[in-house]
């Protein structure tokens, strides 16, 4: 009874203490009514740890940041080459010779046998060729990594280009040509980029059935001779290793590749007068439902002192669920389920402005009024305050995420080198978009955006429009038939 009786007094005694000291530690708290009354310290400046750069002998240009959190080793390899190179009447050389490098392997790691190797090791390989560079990636557990780098290091040095494997990946190729107009999303974003780059240009020329007909094993292996040298390539290795032992073993799988003569290749010119040319196109397709729409012209380069500011006029025009396109075409009029804008700033040669989206075919010609309505308002009257804000805190907080990891942060930095832009850019970042004012975007956007000479391009069946295309402008079809070859002769290929 009396240790009950103790028990009780313990705890009330315990309670009074408490409740004193919340009592004096409490303070009237006023309730928060919306989220914008929200009170948010501002972010800490970016911490950027620089991993170690040195090049080897041969010139190759190695990135390495230790990363002890698991026990996994990634490594990208950066390659000045790209589809912007290869000739146009040989369209695909690029992609084929990347996919044949990893499907085909070495002599020493030959295709089929390659993936044995790559399984029982768990190590993931790509090899692959874009628009404006090559890249090799390689992945693995920290004590396959070696085995993983060898083999990497061999099938990037001398690949066997297997007749057999060169074979498959064309008529892999052509089958995908074959179905290139089934999609009329794919069709617009296609021929878009093409009218604005220019239709046989190096960045705007696509793979023709006859283009890859035309590619033999020796254009393949030229392609890989002239690209392929350590002078023009970056490596970067993150992850559980040490540095030391991983000179050594990246010197004794690439030291004794001999430095080449090629130099780094030069970005072709653009075709300024296909650049600046306007006007309504028209693909059309009858057996869709809806419109797809692309509207816009040449973008901008990254290096541009209006990068920062167009960054977030375009957040404002149609870059967000608050933007200005979604609020007024799909929530107000309900013109489109999706619609939005992207203001494309490339490395060396600029980008692309685009406003796009898909509506029903009847409210064709008043979904381009209306986004043209729009890109000619920010151009006229700027952004409000409260839009600048709302967009600058949105980049702020996508930028905390985009570079959280070690990883992230050197795949960063050999992008940065690769194009030729400073090291030290990923710090200037938030300063650069805290310094943008509603003066500087409207200014950029007067340089930038001009809405009365976009190229508009619509795929869609004209004969639902509810108001002819005309209305807007004189219109230019595309035709998008696919040239062919002979059915005798593709049907070999093929077979």
């Amino acid at each position: 009874m009396k240790k009950t009786i103790y028990f009780w007094i313990c705890c009330s005694l315990l309670f009074l203490v408490q409740s004193e000291i919340f009592a004096e530690e409490a303070q009237p708290v006023t309730p928060i009514k919306h989220y914008q009354d929200l009170k948010l310290p501002e972010l800490n400046p970016i911490q950027v740890k620089h991993p170690e750069r040195y090049v080897m002998e041969n010139g190759l240009t190695v990135y390495l940041q230790e990363d002890h959190e698991v026990p996994l080793i990634t490594a990208e390899m950066y390659i000045y080459v790209g589809a912007r190179w290869e000739p146009v009447e040989k369209a695909g050389l690029a992609s084929i010779t990347g996919e044949v490098i990893r499907t085909g392997g070495s002599e020493r790691f030959p295709g089929d046998a390659l993936d044995e190797e790559l399984d029982r090791n768990a190590v993931r390989l790509e090899v692959g060729i874009g628009a404006n560079n090559g890249g090799v990636s390689l992945s693995c557990l920290k004590e396959n990594f070696e085995r993983g780098l060898e083999i990497m290091a061999d099938i990037v040095r001398s690949p066997s280009f297997s007749q057999e494997k060169i074979d498959l990946c064309k008529r892999e190729l052509i089958g995908s040509i074959q179905r290139r107009n089934d999609e009329a999303g794919g069709i617009c974003s296609r021929e878009f980029n093409r009218l604005i780059y220019g239709t046989n240009t190096a960045y705007g020329h696509q793979s023709e059935i006859l283009t890859v007909m035309a590619i033999t094993r020796e254009d393949i292996v030229e392609f890989h001779r002239s690209y392929f040298q350590p002078q023009n390539m970056i490596l970067g290795i993150v992850g559980d290793f040490d540095t030391a032992q991983m000179k050594e073993m990246l010197n004794r799988c690439f030291g004794s590749w001999e430095k080449g003569s090629a130099p780094r290749p030069v970005p072709p010119a653009l075709d300024e007068e296909i650049s600046k040319t306007g006007g309504i196109f028209l693909v059309e397709k009858t057996d869709v439902e809806q419109s797809f729409i692309r509207m816009g012209h040449l973008g901008g380069l990254q290096s541009d002192q209006d990068y920062y500011a167009m960054s977030l006029l375009n957040y404002i025009l149609g870059g967000g669920f608050s933007s200005r396109l979604f609020c007024n075409v799909r929530s107000d009029k309900g013109l489109a389920y999706s619609v939005g804008s992207h203001w494309q700033a490339g490395m060396d040669v600029p980008g692309i402005f685009v406003a796009a989206g898909s509506t029903r075919n009847s409210a064709t010609v008043e979904f381009i009024e209306t986004v043209r309505a729009e890109i000619e308002n920010i151009c006229r009257d700027g952004v409000t305050e409260e839009e600048l804000n709302h967009a600058r805190e949105s980049a702020l907080n996508r930028f905390v995420f985009e570079y959280d990891s070690a990883g992230k942060i050197m795949r960063r930095l050999i992008y940065y080198e690769y194009f030729g832009y400073p090291a030290d850019r990923l710090e200037h970042y938030i300063e650069n978009i805290r310094k943008v004012t509603r003066e500087d975007i409207l200014a950029a956007a007067k340089r930038h955006l001009h809405p009365d000479n976009l190229v508009v391009l619509v795929v869609g069946n004209p004969a639902e429009f509810g108001e002819p295309l005309s209305k807007l402008g004189e219109v230019q079809k595309i035709d998008i038939t696919i040239p062919g070859a002979p059915a005798r002769v593709l049907r070999e290929v093929v077979e």
